[in-house]
């Protein structure tokens, strides 16, 4: 058998198994897009694996993986440190290339083509072509969109994942920060940056998440107590993580966190070179006292670097009267130049008073704090009328949702849902804190399974992250919403008829609620009407993406 499958969903053996043969409809894609395709082939013998190739041009790249299964608990752990041991389902949530396989993994593989489309040195119009695995074959339609415009910008909607460069250390046995280290991280960051990712997360203190995630994060600052009682501080981390970022594209923002780390722990080392902890109430004098003498020596640093006008001052879900403090506290700093640093936070709006958002100048709204949605659309405009950025993030607790058991068509569902919503772009807090063991569990101690992770690290002896179906479906999505926000915002295409036809019905999806959300056995948050959802879920996205392809079309006959 060799069959196209829906990548918007999971299946088991023995629906893969019955998948039908069917003609696959002409895929849309732009000059310079990256598309998927995924299929079905078998049954396969366990000792053989495969030829699967696609007939394209040397100038197109494929990359054609198979999506494997690890275990996941079907609850939410609650205890840190106590992984849950069960009840466990597979996931199957990593794309293993194909070329990496010794032997084939189940009877039939579910297959995905990484199609990048190239840039240049190609025609407008539809690409025949063929999948070919063993002597089965199956025509493919790829249609081309070559416009005059090659760049669309990732900041029509922009992509913020934070990264966890010591688990990518302690996971391949590697010193923190040595070229192995920086080449391992750097893959992680080719990835994110593939995405359209642009904002650099840093910590200015030791485990500012108080330690949520399998590994510690250490602080990329290193704070050292003097004899006298004063600090010092070495950057040198900080800058080598900022510059790595900055090599691969990823330079609007520097998210610092956080003065506000949780339960307000500081660590340093004494003069002796013990750690010491101190828990100072904040906006106590000696709150006060110690950052203070952080901002002092951070603000120069910043400014002489040439990083001061895209560094923000990070706060995670914390009390508002702790933001007020920081408020007032951050008006107090400046740089030589005159300039203050930046705000940037994940706040409930609706509980937060209007004179503490309006000194964010980057705020995420966690998808569950929505509220009313044209209420939501006027704060989203007008802070964008004052020059300021609005996101929503999505994570733990959250439905639809991007978990490793999230069926991947809520992940697409989700970013045209906020997409309609008016916000800048879209937040979700880890790319890559991975479990103890990824490819046996990835059950963790707090959360979903799959919650702090997008991609899985590779075997050995291998370069590049391994993809994962709902980080495809993001990667899909949000290149997609900029080429319809593209369209809907130039002056040459905005007008069409196609281009309005798609603006209206992306926007009705904010006048509908997210699909009901209810808690299993487990703590596990789930569709109330998953088969209802789902069915629902990807008429909608695939409605737009046909809209899409249609104003695309008009577009490119207007050009040609």
């Amino acid at each position: 058998m060799l069959a196209f499958t829906d990548l918007g969903r999971y299946y088991t053996q023995a629906q893969l198994a019955r998948v039908r043969e069917q003609k696959h409809p002409t895929i849309s894609a732009w000059a310079g897009e990256r598309i998927f395709v995924s299929f079905v082939v078998g049954p396969v013998a366990k000792d053989q694996v495969p030829t699967i190739s696609i007939d394209l041009p040397d100038n197109w790249q494929v990359e054609i993986g198979v999506i494997r299964e690890t275990s996941a608990y079907i609850g939410r752990g609650m205890t840190w440190g106590e992984i849950p041991t069960g009840p466990n389902a597979p996931a199957a949530d990593y794309v293993q290339p194909l070329a990496s396989l010794t032997a084939a993994p189940a009877s039939y593989l579910h297959c995905v083509a990484a199609i990048a489309v190239p840039d240049e040195d190609i025609d407008p119009g539809p690409v025949t072509t063929t999948i070919r695995a063993g002597q089965k074959t199956l025509p493919l339609t790829i249609n081309i969109a070559v416009l005059d415009y090659l760049y669309i910008s990732p900041q029509l909607f922009s992509l913020e994942l934070w990264q966890y460069p010591y688990a990518v250390a302690r996971y391949y046995g590697v010193t923190p920060f040595s070229p192995e280290h920086e080449a391992l991280v750097r893959e992680n960051l080719h990835r994110y940056v593939q995405w359209g990712g642009d904002t650099i997360a840093t910590t200015i203190v030791e485990d500012p998440w108080h330690h949520q995630t399998y590994d510690a994060y250490p602080s990329l600052v290193q704070w050292q107590q003097t004899a006298n009682g004063g600090f010092t501080f070495d950057f040198s981390h900080f800058d080598q993580y900022v510059d790595w970022n900055i090599d691969e594209g990823i330079n609007r923002k520097i998210k610092c966190f956080s003065l506000l780390p949780w339960d307000n722990i500081i660590r340093y080392k004494d003069a002796q070179g013990k750690w010491q902890e101190e828990r100072p109430a904040v906006g106590s004098p000696r709150w006060r006292e110690i950052w203070t003498a952080f901002l002092t020596a951070f603000i120069p640093h910043l400014t002489d670097a040439g990083w001061f006008t895209h560094t923000y001052m990070a706060l995670d879900e914390r009390p508002i009267d702790e933001m007020r403090t920081v408020i007032d506290f951050l008006a107090g700093f400046q740089n030589k130049y005159g300039e203050s640093l930046k705000l940037s936070g994940a706040v409930n709006y609706q509980t937060a008073a209007a004179d503490v958002l309006a000194h964010y100048d980057d705020l995420s709204i966690n998808q569950a704090e929505l509220g009313d949605p044209q209420k939501f659309q006027a704060f989203a405009a007008a802070r964008r009328a004052q020059g300021q950025e609005t996101t929503f993030y999505n994570c733990v607790g959250n439905y639809p949702s991007m978990f490793a058991l999230s069926n991947p068509i809520e992940t697409a569902y989700l970013i045209w849902y906020f997409a309609a919503l008016g916000v800048d772009g879209f937040l979700r807090w880890a790319l890559d804190a991975w479990p103890a063991a990824p490819y046996t569990s990835i059950s963790h101690w707090y959360w979903e399974s799959g919650d702090p992770f997008l991609i899985y690290p590779h075997h050995p002896g291998e370069t590049g992250a391994y993809r994962t179906p709902r980080g495809m479906m993001l990667e899909h999505a949000m290149s997609q919403v900029r080429q319809w926000r593209f369209l809907a915002s130039d002056e040459d295409t905005r007008d069409l008829p196609e281009v309005h036809t798609l603006t209206d019905y992306i926007q009705m999806l904010a006048d509908l609620p997210l699909p009901a959300k209810t808690t299993n056995d487990y703590g596990a948050t789930v569709a109330v009407h998953p088969a209802a959802d789902r069915k629902e879920m990807q008429a909608v996205v695939a409605k737009i993406e046909k809209l899409l392809a249609a104003a695309t079309q008009a577009v490119t006959a207007m050009m040609w």
